[in-house]
């Protein structure tokens, strides 16, 4: 039966899938109510939605957003972690998450609308964050502008000790 609090629900969920740059599907079986609260602590602190979601509507959601092979992941209890701003930040707690509590499981994901199979999880979760990828861009385009500014320093010292002996030559 159809009611408007899952209507709602699926609205909800699409409008997160939509918006979302990195989704991560876990299996949170056999973690405590203590532990899964500290777990949602550990992702919100992040800026990561984590919540616990009904396949079906996930999957309804899934599919009308976009994600036509997301609802393959959804089986059994399921929680999702979806990341707006960063891309692999889901993918790196998420991972931190698994090594913390051996209940835990990663079923997959999606990132930035492609499809993660649960054992390319972990390698996502190495990849650098975006903040880190244009820390070291910026560094990189820092070193070659620095080196010209110092070479130019330097012919100008050159050019000025030159002038200065003409000066000196030409006042003797």
């Amino acid at each position: 039966m159809v009611t408007e609090a899952k209507e709602a629900e699926v609205e909800e969920l699409k409008d997160k899938f939509e918006r979302a740059e990195g989704v991560v599907l876990s299996d949170y079986r056999g973690i405590s109510a203590n532990d899964m609260v500290k777990l949602r602590e550990s992702f919100t602190k992040e800026g990561i939605e984590y919540r616990v979601v009904k396949n079906t509507l996930a999957s309804i959601a899934a599919e009308e957003a976009g994600l036509e092979e997301l609802p393959e992941l959804l089986d059994g209890p399921i929680a999702v972690a979806v990341g707006y701003d960063d891309p692999v930040l889901p993918f790196k707690i998420t991972s931190d998450t698994e090594k913390k509590y051996d209940a835990f499981s990663t079923k997959g994901g999606v990132i930035e609308g492609d499809m993660v199979a649960p054992d390319e999880v972990e390698a996502i979760s190495k990849l650098s964050s975006k903040e880190e990828l244009m820390a070291s861009f910026a560094t990189g385009l820092k070193s070659p502008v620095r080196k010209l500014a110092f070479v130019l320093k330097a012919r100008v010292k050159d050019l000025t000790v030159v002038l200065d002996q003409v000066l000196e030559a030409k006042e003797e």
